[in-house]
């Protein structure tokens, strides 16, 4: 077994939280006392304050009450590779996650002129916003999405998800490139714009597909949310993959989006609580 701290609820707010739990569960204590062969004394002493019982001994009463550990007992936050880089530490998990949420907001939002500009100019072969604007929109949107998906990248590490916090900062990378070449392709021959657009898409249309694979990982902690918000990545990934049905996609991204603001919103409530 790896060597890893523990937290566990301070008394008296665990013999609390335990004695609200199986009251709730409409067990006495001794009816609890059987389902997790436990002293009832030992019961008495955890529900007054008067003793902080063993990490088993807490697994066993919440296994007989049927709720997840995590409500009482979780791993210390274990750190992840790209923790200085983005700059995560104890002291703003919260503020990392909220942070998130909201650019993500911003970045659906600008998401729409973002998508005009570039349906135009790729398929019309014209732009109708000109240079400052585009190019102001390109930012907000490259800025926007990195916090967005750092969010991301920080809940992939906290819940020890890998496949999530790389595709993630894969996601952030890309799009960081991508968007500087969008604001040089105003300045070098329209001939190329097709091949890279369809580069593009395809290279996110692949990498969108693993990411969906990491967040429906996530369903341990977020239950359906995780499957549904997964499975959309998935299928939106590969519209954009196959670059024919990429028209498709963009449709696709407007609930998947939402569903992955709601993802932060969630995991920032719970952290919150």
């Amino acid at each position: 077994m790896k060597n890893e701290k523990i937290y566990i609820m301070k008394q008296p707010d665990l013999g609390k939280k335990i004695f609200e739990l199986r009251k709730q569960k409409g067990f006495t204590q001794e009816e609890l006392v059987e389902k997790c062969n436990i002293n009832v004394r030992t019961i008495q002493r955890i529900e007054a304050g008067e003793t902080t019982p063993r990490s088993v001994t807490i697994k066993l009463i919440l296994e007989a009450l049927d709720v997840e550990n995590d409500e009482i007992i979780k791993e210390n936050y274990a750190g992840g590779r790209f923790d200085k880089l983005f700059g995560f530490n104890s002291d703003n998990f919260k503020s990392v996650l909220n942070l998130a949420w909201i650019f993500g907001v911003v970045y659906f939002l600008f998401g729409f002129a973002e998508v005009a500009a570039e349906t135009n100019y790729y398929l019309d072969g014209e732009n109708y916003f000109n240079d400052f604007s585009y190019i102001l929109i390109k930012i907000t949107t490259v800025v926007s999405f990195t916090f967005f998906m750092r969010g991301f990248v920080f809940v992939g590490s906290y819940y020890k998800n890998g496949l999530l916090e790389f595709m993630s900062f894969l996601l952030i990378l890309l799009n960081f490139v991508f968007g500087i070449s969008d604001i040089l392709s105003l300045y070098i021959d329209e001939s190329y714009t097709y091949y890279f657009m369809v580069a593009k898409v395809m290279t996110f249309g692949c990498v969108g597909v693993i990411f969906g694979i990491g967040i429906i990982r996530l369903r341990k902690y977020i239950g359906d949310l995780a499957i549904a918000t997964g499975v959309l990545e998935i299928v939106t990934g590969v519209f954009f993959a196959t670059v024919i049905l990429a028209i498709v996609g963009v449709f696709a991204l407007i609930p998947l989006e939402l569903l992955e603001i709601v993802i932060l919103y969630k995991i920032a409530s719970k952290l919150n609580q």
